[in-house]
């Protein structure tokens, strides 16, 4: 399942699992729930740890993008 989300709402914590609400800009910039990401709170630190990674190493792909973009125009 893909789930398309733009932000966040709220972050609960119930039973054990982390519960995120997941929403989109809809029409008229209204907030539209489109989902709930449920992570247990046990894994939660290390699931924040490792996106976080991932986005920092997206980021460096990005920047050598642009980078060597920018190098063939110039």
């Amino acid at each position: 399942m893909h789930i398309f989300a733009d932000s966040f709402t709220k972050m609960t914590l119930s039973n054990g699992n982390l519960r995120i609400t997941l929403t989109q800009n809809g029409p008229d910039n209204q907030i539209l729930e489109v989902g709930t990401l449920i992570v247990p709170a046990n894994r939660a630190g290390h699931f924040v740890s490792s996106l976080t990674n991932s986005l920092k190493q997206l980021d460096e792909q990005i920047k050598a993008q642009a980078e060597a973009k920018d190098q063939i125009t110039q």
